[in-house]
């Protein structure tokens, strides 16, 4: 509950998803207590229960919005296209100075 995992792990765990948890443990002897402790949080965590939810959304207004995005983006291209073709100002005027 107060451990800094569990708060980076908040959303995850009592979210509205589903969460996959893996306990890395070690057989060194000098790492038992963590090794323990790491257990001890992947059984606590293992007995969380959530209830997910489906998000309905309306999908008509997806799509608006992404037909929109595309026009701005088709709009966006033409007129990089355009810029493209027209050399620089200065490039005009050298050309004319010559």
């Amino acid at each position: 509950r107060d451990s800094k995992l569990t708060r980076l792990l908040k959303d995850s765990l009592g979210g509205n998803c589903r969460t996959v948890m893996v306990a890395a443990v070690s057989p060194a002897q000098n790492q038992i207590e963590e090794t323990l402790n790491t257990l001890k949080y992947a059984n606590r965590a293992k007995n969380i229960k959530t209830q997910a939810e489906r998000n309905i959304l309306n999908v008509d207004y997806h799509v608006t919005e992404y037909v929109n995005l595309i026009s701005r983006l088709k709009t966006e291209i033409t007129s990089l296209r355009n810029q493209l073709k027209r050399p620089p100002a200065s490039h005009q005027q050298l050309v004319q100075e010559q």
